[in-house]
């Protein structure tokens, strides 16, 4: 993939090239701090996400990304700023995510799947396997099996839709790290479900809220704080019943 960032403030593009440092299918191929320099960069250069500020002086970052729409219909936007507020003015443009300062890196990391997904080079799962550690040895599971990895007891259950096990004493981080880029979702700190299965997201009320998977008659529950993140996700994906 190649990246650009546009911050007016040299000191956030260096964090954030600092932060996607990590993703090796990722190329930061420059970085701007005026809209009118990406204008002419695109001129000449491909580019397939523009990591752009909101907050760029009397030219905002969603005048930017309005002109760039006109010309680059499939280049995608990845916003930053420092106020989660500005999100509601910025669906229009259909971005991958709200980032906001200072960047967490699980959000990031959310953000680069869906990245991957809407440029096609996401992981195709229909045989993509992962070797998990048991209590008693290996096993290979086939990822698109996988409905939920719950944490129960402080012990990690896998959860098919014809069995459960147990399986090793992986933290919720590394299990994320292992399945978000195939799909997965931390809906809830002892819940990782696979998005794909999501038919039905519940409001129980009092800002309580649950999802329905396909081959599991259990509701998960969904975190406060996730909440958001998770519809704005699934609307990303085309789930109709929002």
């Amino acid at each position: 993939m190649r990246v650009v960032i546009v911050d007016d403030d040299i000191n956030s593009i260096r964090t954030v090239k600092h932060s996607l440092e990590k993703y090796e299918d990722l190329e930061v191929v420059d970085s701007f701090c005026k809209g009118e320099e990406l204008f002419d960069y695109l001129k000449t250069s491909k580019v397939d996400l523009v990591i752009l500020d909101i907050e760029l002086g009397a030219e905002t970052g969603f005048l930017i990304a309005r002109k760039l729409k006109k010309k680059y219909e499939d280049l995608l936007f990845l916003f930053l700023t420092g106020h989660a507020s500005y999100a509601i003015d910025g669906y229009d443009f259909h971005p991958v995510d709200f980032l906001t300062k200072p960047i967490r890196e699980e959000k990031l990391d959310s953000a680069m799947e869906e990245v991957r997904r809407r440029l096609g080079t996401l992981k195709d799962d229909s045989d993509a396997e992962i070797l998990f550690h048991l209590n008693n040895g290996y096993r290979m599971i086939r990822v698109q099996d996988i409905c939920v990895i719950e944490r129960r007891n402080r012990r990690n259950i896998m959860i098919l839709e014809k069995e459960e096990f147990q399986i090793g004493r992986y933290s919720m981080k590394e299990l994320c790290d292992m399945l978000e880029p195939h799909g997965f979702f931390l809906c809830h700190q002892s819940f990782l479900v696979q998005r794909r299965r999501i038919e039905a997201v519940n409001d129980e009320g009092r800002q309580q809220y649950s999802l329905k998977l396909k081959g599991y008659k259990e509701a998960i529950p969904v975190s406060r704080n996730k909440y958001e993140e998770l519809i704005s996700l699934l609307k990303e994906s085309g789930f109709a019943t929002l």
